[in-house]
């Protein structure tokens, strides 16, 4: 069983001379500034990885994938037409760039306005999804579901609901994505959520309780990592967090702290 340990940051020359220095392998990028289908070509696309891959850097993610102005479960039928054609375009983009995943975060875009109800915005957004598997068929890219805290969204808050729309979309194309920063804040225990998820789990984000990297706050990284090798998980790991005005050390820092729990691995 083997993990990939990458990063969430932007493809630019800098962060990847970083990631590249550290011994780092993979990158996580942002969807909404680096894989947008409404405004990059594959001729953009292509400079992106072929500017990963002088680095040694794999692409293995994309997060933050939908611009802050989408509305899965908008009253307008443009807005939600906009979001169905873009989550499309978005998997074609990604096989572009051989990026496996994406990260179905995005809180605001999938939030549920005041004026819908319910019901219907729940509908909306499972629309978008099963738009996704489709796409993901396609184009062979996954589309993993992040539980988010309640306050970035009202939509999907725990892995129990997640669980719930992929079973209701029912495709190998639609996971999970478990971030622990997030799921320690509406789990009631963190461990026995990823367990209930177990296979479903196509994509992890790490962090500590405090947004900053591993080893900064409270969380047992040691313990979790135990945790993903009894559930068997075999897919990428990409750090998710702060990383303040030295992003070098912070790095180095967090792979000093999980480099015992991945040599267990």
């Amino acid at each position: 069983m083997n993990w990939i340990l990458g990063v969430c940051m932007q493809a630019t020359e800098e962060n990847l001379k970083i990631l590249s220095e550290l011994g780092v392998k993979a990158i996580e990028i942002p969807g909404w500034l680096q894989l947008n289908p409404f405004k990059f070509s594959k001729t953009d696309l292509k400079r992106i990885s072929e500017l990963s891959s002088s680095y040694g850097v794999s692409i293995v993610a994309s997060n933050s994938i939908y611009p802050s102005d989408f509305s899965h479960a908008s009253e307008s039928e443009q807005a939600r037409r906009r979001s169905i054609e873009y989550t499309y375009r978005l998997a074609e983009a990604a096989s572009e760039i051989t990026c496996p995943i994406l990260v179905w975060g995005s809180g605001k875009a999938r939030s549920i306005p005041s004026e819908t109800t319910r019901e219907k915005g729940y509908e909306r957004n499972l629309e978008v999804l099963k738009e996704a598997s489709k796409a993901g068929e396609e184009f062979n890219v996954r589309f993993g579901i992040e539980p988010l805290p309640k306050s970035e969204t009202n939509f999907v808050n725990t892995i129990e609901e997640a669980l719930k729309l992929v079973e209701k979309v029912d495709s190998e194309f639609i996971g999970i994505t478990a971030d622990v920063r997030h799921m320690v804040r509406e789990e009631y225990d963190l461990v026995e959520s990823l367990k209930k998820a177990g296979g479903e789990i196509i994509h992890v984000h790490l962090a500590d309780n405090n947004s900053r990297v591993p080893g900064r706050g409270i969380i047992d990284f040691n313990r979790l990592l135990k945790c993903f090798r009894e559930i068997g998980y075999r897919g990428a790991m990409s750090i998710e967090a702060g990383l303040g005005e030295n992003p070098r050390e912070e790095l180095r820092f967090a792979l000093e702290i999980l480099k015992q729990p991945f040599s267990k691995v």
